[in-house]
């Protein structure tokens, strides 16, 4: 049988316009005959470090939560998203109030707006093959008509907070999947997705 070979950080360069470290990570050298200790869950609880579908360590997992069967049926599956890249972004809601003879502007703060979570990665196949299941899934998930849970070291930072009564929804409001040549076993995926913050409305009537 033939080797199989790629590689990642070229393909993600390819597909996505840019060189991610995530794929060619730099490791300091460990002095000593022990590696150090380390930490395997972040502080609000999601872990560290997962492995992929060749039985490799890798940093920073996501795991999606999302209904099985739709948002009425209550039972919840998790899908690892494979070789996940996260990146966040923030925003403000500012008014700007310009002052007679006078230079600059007033900044009235209204609201902080939701993160947009971007997602980058590849599904992978086994062998050689399209890997049509997980890109299936990838659909499934993206189709939910209802928040989702989004579990990840880095996400919980943001989204796990007593202000945002510590919910960890997103909404899924983009998917793409960039092509890539030359290889048929791997597809690179994109996701974009927005915090979903619960309120509670009253009637004043």
């Amino acid at each position: 049988m033939a080797e199989i070979s790629f590689n990642l950080a070229y393909l993600f360069e390819q597909a996505f316009g840019y060189r991610s470290q995530a794929f060619e990570p730099e490791f300091d050298q460990v002095q000593g005959s022990m590696a150090p200790n380390r930490s395997e869950q972040g502080s609000l609880g999601s872990p560290y470090y997962s492995k992929d579908g060749l039985g490799r360590e890798y940093f920073m997992p996501v795991t999606i939560k999302y209904p099985e069967g739709g948002a009425e049926k209550g039972t919840l599956k998790k899908w690892e998203l494979p070789y996940p890249v996260v990146s966040i972004t923030g925003g403000k809601t500012i008014v700007e109030t310009a002052l007679t003879e006078r230079r600059g502007t007033v900044k009235e703060l209204i609201n902080n707006q939701d993160y947009e979570i971007t997602i980058r990665g590849f599904i992978v196949g086994a062998g050689n093959e399209f890997p049509e299941q997980e890109v299936t899934t990838l659909r499934t998930i993206y189709e939910q008509s209802t928040t989702l849970s989004i579990e990840c070291p880095l996400t919980d930072i943001f989204l796990l907070r007593p202000d945002r009564s510590g919910s960890d929804q997103v909404v899924i409001k983009q998917l793409r999947l960039p092509e890539v040549t030359g290889i048929k076993n791997v597809r690179p995926y994109e996701l974009l997705l927005i915090s979903d913050e619960p309120f509670n409305l009253e009637s004043i009537s």
